[in-house]
């Protein structure tokens, strides 16, 4: 499999959304398989995808599987309330980016940082989380159960 390391893990656009009221994430698991999220506060989205590198600097997402609803008002990692019918999608996107220390906002300390030229679920930026995830993790792993 052609993954790129530095890209496994979790990203979010939470400090570069500074002032804007919904957010994505990104988890990269080191099997080629990761999670896409968008919310705000009425509106939960994931999309299961598979990944990988086919040359440095760009990313493949086969996008598998979309799941929106409601997300809970729980502290913690986003997670669903309810939810409507999964959806299977077949769509193959490539998205060249740079790995590097990004500014959120200006006078904010520099974050690692993933960069796409084009915006993946809605953000083009986003700051380095955890290194290590696990499929639990993905806030679908109940309602489509890893094959």
């Amino acid at each position: 499999m052609d993954l790129d390391d530095l890209l496994v893990g979790h990203w979010s656009s939470v400090p570069f959304s500074y002032g804007v009221m919904e957010a994505s994430e990104l988890g990269f698991l080191g099997d080629g398989w990761g999670w896409s999220s968008w919310f705000n506060v009425a509106s939960l989205c994931v999309t299961r995808f598979r990944w990988r590198c086919p040359e440095p600097g760009v990313l493949e997402l086969r996008t598998q599987w979309t799941v929106q609803g409601a997300p809970s008002r729980a502290v913690g990692p986003a997670t669903f309330a309810s939810v409507e019918p999964a959806e299977w999608l077949e769509e193959v996107t490539h998205h060249r980016y740079v790995i590097a220390p990004a500014v959120p906002m200006p006078g904010a300390e520099a974050l690692m940082a993933v960069s796409f030229e084009q915006p993946v679920e809605f953000c083009d930026q986003y700051a380095r989380g955890a290194t290590q995830i696990r499929r639990e993790e993905d806030p679908t792993h109940i309602v489509l159960p890893y094959r």
